[in-house]
């Protein structure tokens, strides 16, 4: 292997390392100092620059013989095939929704937090701000925790660090179930949706939509549909193991929601004096 590649391999694998220092240590704090933000930056555009196999790097010193240049080519065409595929779906769903968007690319995810975070190529420059909802085709993703000029962070539904609950409704017919999504289930690869009052009767494969009374959300995303019903711990509420409409393991482009309703709703709720037991989510 040349010294420059080997070079190259150093330096991107030091600067994951201190992303990853930097995400575990600095919290929820919704902004980020002058390093964070270059650093997600950085991040970012390594990964969008060298959106390659590994094994290429590797092999960028030698000649690839005629079935290797295949392989490669028929890799690269798999891929533009399925970001086409996706790219069709997220248009079908913004048809069909008609909500103001942002359209980004994944371009950072790391392997220590993979069910937590993903980095996308759009930033303040774009129009994102923080709190703002990310979904897919299939339905919603997570929300904007922190921004930079030219990338976001997006904390996912899956997150196992905690966080704001997210105010979510059961549509029951013509009735709605009201509680609020708060953790998730790695082993059923459920979501949680706790409060659910004991009187309430959700079934299984019944939809379950964000509520128009979140201060984040838009009413009426897709989450998930009822998979589970089990009584609490104190057997007085119900908890509903929601699966999620969005897949959480491979997908390369999502939409960021920009609601101007919510976002007047957070500028009201900055402007109010902090208390204990704010409104969940």
């Amino acid at each position: 292997m040349r010294r420059s590649t080997i070079r190259f391999l150093v330096v991107v694998t030091l600067v994951v390392a201190l992303f990853l220092t930097v995400s575990v240590t600095r919290g929820a704090r919704g902004t980020l100092s002058a390093p964070e933000s270059w650093l997600i930056t950085g991040v970012g555009w390594i990964q969008s620059l060298f959106h390659l196999p590994v094994q290429s790097i590797f092999a960028a010193g030698n000649k690839p013989d005629e079935e290797t240049a295949m392989m490669e080519l028929q890799a690269k065409v798999n891929q533009l095939q399925k970001e086409n595929n996706e790219l069709k779906q997220l248009l079908n769903y913004k048809k069909e929704h008609p909500m103001d968007t942002i359209a980004a690319r994944v371009v950072y995810r790391s392997p220590d937090r993979w069910n937590n975070r993903i980095v996308i190529n759009r930033g303040s420059i774009d129009g994102v701000k923080p709190k703002m909802p990310v979904v897919t085709a299939r339905g919603l993703l997570g929300r904007v925790v922190n921004v930079t000029k030219y990338m976001s962070e997006i904390q996912l539904l899956t997150n196992s660090d905690g966080g704001p609950g997210i105010a979510a409704v059961i549509q029951n017919g013509s009735e709605e179930i009201l509680g609020i999504i708060e953790g998730y289930d790695m082993e059923k690869k459920c979501l949680l949706l706790n409060k659910v009052p004991v009187t309430a009767q959700p079934k299984k494969g019944q939809f379950v939509v964000t509520s128009q009374l979140s201060d984040i959300y838009p009413g009426g995303i897709l989450i998930g549909t009822v998979d589970q019903v089990k009584l609490n711990e104190g057997q007085v509420e119900q908890v509903v193991y929601v699966k999620p409409s969005a897949s959480f393991e491979r997908f390369d482009f999502v939409m960021v929601v920009k609601d101007p309703e919510k976002l007047q709703l957070n500028q009201l709720s900055e402007q109010k004096p902090s208390g204990k037991g704010g409104e969940k989510r």
